[in-house]
């Protein structure tokens, strides 16, 4: 690009043909400069020495016929050129001074009998190389970080404190619910030995210590009934270790700030590979979990109930605790707002697929369509399996294992291995992303495709360090399928609408007597914690990632996003609708019919209905899982059924044959 900007200045200051000129010149000059005999010639320069010619002796003059002329006549000059004096005539006959040049010596021939000493030959010396008993240090382990030398982390001071927004719970507030907790259990003969309040930002939690021979389920059964009489809403009845808690909604509720939260010693000091910050629980701590060992997180709320408040806070987290060089963020966004301000981060944070320029790579930064999603999402699965190559190559279970390695030196770039940052996907109304993307045959393949490559990242993706955070407002059991909810263990929902989505997300009711504005209950596998979620709004997100942004310089990476592998549209890998018509087998239709209407994928199943052959049976099973119907093998368990009844059926059959 440099050298067609000079030409074009050139012609236009100089002419065409003065340029054309200009340029055969300077071709002819980089032929001669490259040409062996101008190197022959410029090498030859440095080995030229300095060697002095040498200097005829004059004859010295002597009588006619002495023995000196005689012997002169038998003897012949020698081109050896040895230091010594060198006689010169005097103004007097047989007179001669001494001058120190270099003269020829006389060397006698054969016949003479006179002989000369020989001169003094040079001796080459070679010596060996010399031990040493000092012990050598091993090579530095290796810093990515150094990668992005000039790169500064955010402060927290462009976060708000929101210390106008603080309430406190006042005394008189927690006597009148002590005595109305106390009074209800009275009414239903229901004796208590002790009341302990905790307070939190949004929620207090009384610790009700029940009399000996008081059963717990007595006093559960009792939670509408304890709302009334508390005149709260969102009243909750847990089971604590030594206790029963009743969660009541604080008259004032308070917001917890995520620059307070980032500031707390949980997460300053968390040795977590991925570390966030999501909150304050009950409990008076800031509650701070690891993506990495999550590995997936499935997030749910109704509209307006903090969702995307909380996507908001596992970011800023994860910005806060992990260098460009070390993380790699993936954003889906069918809302196409979102996530707009993430796009500053193109440079430092974003992963994408190669474009044609840098104007195309900010318009896909953020991916908002459904067709790029599902080509962002394959090369997402691909990006998994070259890891999985990389981790064999290497003989190590995990990406953390192998960076360890690669740090110490152990993994050779030159055989193809590279520092592997950790990759989180957060993609936002997944219900839309599969559901709401058309009423055609492609437009339902393309979601089968989508939903396809998110299992596969779920299923296999930690391993090789990539994490998804799916985010739905609607969670039925028709968008949270088993399938999805098996590879999710770690969940968070927020107020939701009805007990049913509760039991969706979480197993279990609960989410629906939340009050909202960001109170929400997490769940790890084993029991659920109810946390406020930290606040951050959007004018905060712009401050970070501007400053984020206009942090430019340093070496070449610095300023590139991180490329995933290209995919190709004509690949079946990780596709739920590229399948050819004319390869299926011809008992595929009638094979997925039997499927759809027993929501039962087994090739056991194929082959004792259909009586097909154990070959053809994982065959046509194949083709099935290929097309989106089924899901991908899960041990001994059938398959998941993902077409839900024959009219959808039809429809990608239909979709196949026009193709």
């Amino acid at each position: 690009e440099c050298g067609e900007s000079v030409v074009k200045w050139t012609s236009v200051v100089f002419g065409n043909i003065l340029t054309g000129f200009m340029l055969a010149f300077l071709v002819i000059v980089w032929l001669v400069l490259a040409s062996k005999r101008f190197s022959d010639w410029l090498m030859a320069l440095g080995k030229k020495k300095a060697v002095a010619e040498p200097v005829e002796v004059p004859a010295p003059v002597v009588r006619q016929g002495s023995p000196t002329m005689e012997s002169a006549s038998r003897t012949e000059t020698s081109s050896l050129n040895i230091p010594g004096p060198s006689l010169r005539q005097a103004q007097g006959p047989e007179q001669y001074v001494a001058e120190p040049v270099e003269a020829t010596v006389a060397r006698t021939s054969p016949a003479t009998t006179e002989t000369t000493e020989p001169a003094e030959k040079s001796l080459e010396v070679v010596k060996g190389r010399k031990l040493s008993t000092e012990i050598k240090t091993d090579l530095p382990r290796i810093n990515v970080r150094d990668e992005l030398p000039d790169y500064q982390f955010p402060s927290l001071e462009l976060l708000d404190s929101y210390s106008s927004s603080r309430n406190e719970v006042s005394d008189e507030e927690l006597a009148r619910n002590n005595t109305r907790i106390r009074n209800a259990l009275e009414n239903y003969r229901i004796q208590i030995n002790d009341v302990k309040a905790i307070v939190g930002p949004t929620v207090t939690l009384y610790k009700v210590y029940p009399a000996p021979g008081v059963k717990i389920s007595e006093i559960k059964k009792l939670q509408e009934d304890l709302g009334m009489h508390l005149h709260a809403r969102g009243v909750r009845v847990v089971t604590l270790t030594d206790s029963v808690g009743i969660e009541v909604a604080n008259d004032s509720p308070s917001i917890v700030p995520m620059r307070a939260v980032l500031n707390d010693d949980a997460f300053r000091m968390s040795k977590a590979e991925l570390p966030v910050a999501i909150g304050y629980t009950i409990q008076q701590k800031v509650k701070v979990f690891d993506l990495a060992d999550a590995p997936h997180l499935l997030v749910a709320g109704a509209t307006k109930q903090g969702k995307s408040v909380g996507l908001n806070a596992i970011v800023t987290s994860l910005l806060y605790a992990k260098h460009p060089s070390e993380l790699k963020l993936v954003f889906i966004d069918p809302k196409m707002v979102e996530f707009s301000a993430y796009a500053h981060l193109l440079k430092h944070y974003l992963a994408v697929l190669p474009c044609n320029d840098e104007r195309e790579e900010m318009d896909n930064a953020i991916v908002k369509k459904a067709d790029k999603a599902d080509k962002i999402l394959r090369s997402l699965c691909i990006e998994m399996d070259q890891r999985y190559e990389l981790l064999s190559k290497a003989s190590v279970p995990n990406i953390k294992t192998y960076n360890e390695k690669y740090r110490n030196r152990k993994l050779l770039p030159t055989e193809g291995h590279r520092f592997l940052p950790y990759i989180v996907t957060i993609i936002d109304e997944y219900a839309d992303l599969t559901m709401s993307v058309g009423g055609s045959g492609d437009a339902k393949a393309v979601a089968r495709s989508i939903t396809t490559s998110i299992i596969r990242l779920a299923q296999k993706g930690r391993a090789a360090g990539l994490h998804v955070v799916l985010a739905t407002q609607r969670p039925s059991v028709d968008v949270i399928t088993g399938l999805i909810k098996t590879n999710f263990p770690t969940r968070i929902a927020f107020r939701v609408v009805s007990r049913t989505d509760s039991s969706t997300i979480l197993d279990s009711p609960g989410a629906e007597k939340l009050i909202g504005k960001g109170d929400m209950l997490y769940y790890a596998g084993v029991e659920m914690e109810r946390v406020q979620c930290a606040y951050i709004d959007s004018e905060e997100i712009n401050r970070l990632t501007e400053y984020i942004g206009s942090q430019e310089g340093g070496k070449k990476c610095f300023n590139t996003p991180y490329y995933l592998p290209p995919v190709d549209d004509d690949t079946e890998e990780g596709s739920g609708g590229m399948v050819d018509m004319a390869k299926l087998d011809e008992r595929f239709e009638e094979a997925a019919k039997m499927v759809v209407m027993s929501q039962r994928g087994s090739t056991s199943d194929l082959q004792r209905r259909l009586g097909m052959g154990y070959a053809k049976a994982g065959r046509v099973m194949d083709q099935l899982q290929a097309a989106g119907i089924v899901g991908p093998q899960e041990g001994s368990k059938p398959r998941q059924v993902l077409v839900s009844s024959l009219d959808e059926l039809d429809q990608i059959i239909a979709a196949y044959k026009n193709q």
